[in-house]
């Protein structure tokens, strides 16, 4: 880890600790949080105009399952 993204991401969850009542014993929450909101600002950029919010990078998302064949029984009658 960089050390520009390791202290982006003490600072954060310093202030997510901050923002929640000071809490004893979340600092492990507190730092995944803080790791997350990271990742999810290094895939995205703003353009140019500021206007919108590009993505860089857009995990595949998982095929759905699909049925099996022998889920439905054809001879089964509806109605």
């Amino acid at each position: 880890m960089s050390d520009r993204r390791h202290e982006w991401i003490s600072k954060r969850a310093y202030a997510i600790w901050e923002e929640q009542g000071r809490p004893d014993g979340r600092d492990d929450e507190h730092w995944r949080q803080a790791v997350a909101e990271r990742d999810a600002l290094e895939r995205t950029q703003a353009s140019i105009d500021g206007r919108e919010v590009l993505v860089k990078f857009r995990p595949k998302l998982p095929r759905p399952e699909l049925p099996r064949q022998d889920w439905i029984n054809p001879s089964t009658k509806v109605g």
